[in-house]
């Protein structure tokens, strides 16, 4: 039986390309097959929050080295067209991703988190998961929900 690994522990692996913890990327990808999971089992309209499912892929994809570009994006939003480009101006605005012009075509747009968008949903990211913190459990599992006037009840 091996013995968890600390949040310390986890930060200090690295990936090559970006000095991020592993498992930020590996919690987003779990982030982002819950939603899936969700939206499999509730209407499509009860859950959806087009804003955070933009975030996470553009976490994702900044991650793994990668750029979206607006179509994409409006796609994992599972919106229309202009309520989805509505969306990424308001996160343009709030500071949190940016669009770049294609210098070789100026008809593609491609959006990135911006060091702001990427710190908010890496600590995001941190506080939802544990890291290995509790005994007999391993990596990162996410943290239970519960209201602090239910605190006492807890067992």
């Amino acid at each position: 039986m091996s013995t968890p690994l600390t949040a310390d522990a986890l930060a200090r692996l690295g990936t090559p390309s970006t000095g991020t913890p592993r498992t930020l990327l590996d919690m987003a990808r779990q982030t982002q097959a819950m939603r899936t999971t969700v939206a499999a089992f509730f209407p499509r309209d009860i859950f959806r929050d087009s804003a955070w499912d933009m975030m996470l892929a553009m976490f994702v994809a900044g991650e793994e080295g990668r750029i979206l570009c607006v179509k994409q994006v409006i796609l994992v939003s599972g919106e229309t067209s202009t309520s989805a480009l509505r969306r990424i101006d308001r996160l343009a605005a709030a500071g949190l991703m940016a669009r770049r012009v294609d210098p070789s075509d100026h008809r593609r747009v491609s959006v990135t988190l911006t060091v702001r968008g990427h710190d908010a949903m890496a600590a995001m990211l941190r506080s939802l998961f544990v890291i290995g913190d509790r005994p007999g459990r391993a990596g990162a599992s996410p943290q239970g929900f519960l209201p602090a006037h239910l605190a006492g009840l807890r067992d």
